[in-house]
């Protein structure tokens, strides 16, 4: 089935003078927070580089997220597997090079786990990026797809019912879709090539979906922004934005505006 789970995102989820960006990013049942905090001076001046940015990545998981019951381990090694691959993926769409000396500090919470944590976390930790005001290369938009054992269809935004299904073959896609590239891929097992130029095609399909809505939302948050610069609008509460369906329809829910 191609089509997207229903997206939820909040711009402005908390209001603290520590962290420089957040984002509150859903998709179907997945809840994610990230939190920016940066471009800022190295704790440790051992942590600073001459040329460019020192990038953090950490993700953490709240006891509630999941109904699966996993080992300490098990789960510190699957955090600290999406943290690694959150740091790889932004450390080529990131221009550190323009904070030389300086430190960015990703932190990323799982709220609730239903499938696509990387993915969810990706596009969470893009737009915390930009709330923060960091420069990017292009907007980092992550979307799965799977691939049925018999070959007879593909999934697009996997969750996580069809990702234990072992008839299920699933693969992961970050990409920069203004620039066309893939910055980030994580398979699941084995493809032919056939079979993955079918599952990439497909998740690269779902990658430009969410970076419409994305994009949209963005454009958004920063004229209400502009708007209560300016003093054409008091804005008492965050606004939450959904989106949802492949055809990027969504609605805006604005609590407390009042026009001057």
């Amino acid at each position: 089935q191609n089509e997207i789970r229903r997206i939820s995102i909040n711009m402005n989820p908390i209001s603290s003078g520590s962290v420089s960006g957040a984002c509150l990013f859903q998709m179907g049942l997945t809840r994610v927070l990230a939190c920016v905090c940066g471009p800022m001076e190295c704790a440790r001046r051992s942590d600073e580089r001459s040329d460019r940015a020192n990038l953090s990545v950490t993700v953490k998981s709240s006891p509630f997220s999941s109904t699966n019951r996993q080992t300490k381990s098990q789960s510190n090694k699957q955090l600290l597997e999406i943290a690694n691959d959150i740091q790889n993926a932004f450390s080529a769409a990131i221009l550190l090079h323009l904070y030389p000396r300086a430190a960015i500090y990703v932190n990323v919470h799982i709220l609730a786990d239903d499938g696509g944590i990387l993915e969810c976390a990706i596009n969470a930790t893009s737009l915390a990026l930009i709330n923060a005001g960091v420069s990017l290369k292009d907007l980092v938009c992550a979307c799965s797809s799977g691939l049925l054992s018999d070959g007879t269809m593909t999934l697009v935004d996997v969750n996580k019912q069809e990702a234990f299904d072992s008839n299920v073959y699933k693969m992961s896609v970050a990409t920069m879709p203004q620039r066309g590239s893939v910055i980030l891929t994580k398979l699941s097992s084995r493809f032919s090539l056939k079979e993955l130029e079918r599952v990439l095609d497909s998740a690269t399909t779902g990658c430009r979906a969410v970076c419409d809505i994305m994009a949209q939302i963005i454009r958004e948050h920063h004229a209400l922004l502009v708007a209560a610069r300016m003093g054409n609008v008091n804005v008492s509460c965050n606004a939450l934005t959904e989106a949802a369906g492949e055809n990027g329809e969504h609605e805006n829910e604005v609590d407390g505006m009042v026009l001057s």
